[in-house]
């Protein structure tokens, strides 16, 4: 993990420091998320598609998803 600290301006702006720039490809006009978690915020940049982006997301629940579908189905007669 790497700490950056930047400054929060008196018109509440924050430049975003280069290497977090960097890290996160971000450029002029990006849009970005802010996701709030408590008191955590996490910067990330604005996927083009929030499908893709949650592809994937806790496949280790269903390490067989097709398996677990036919079990289902075959449930609902």
């Amino acid at each position: 993990m790497k700490t950056i600290v930047a400054r929060l301006g008196s018109k509440y702006r924050v430049v975003i420091p280069k290497a977090v720039r960097e890290a996160l490809h971000l450029g002029p006009d990006t849009p970005l998320l802010f996701l709030i978690v408590g008191d955590t915020v996490i910067l990330r940049s604005r996927p083009t598609s929030f499908c893709e982006a949650l592809r994937g997301l806790h496949k280790e629940l269903w390490p067989e998803p097709e398996a677990w579908l036919e079990g289902e189905r075959a449930t609902w007669t």
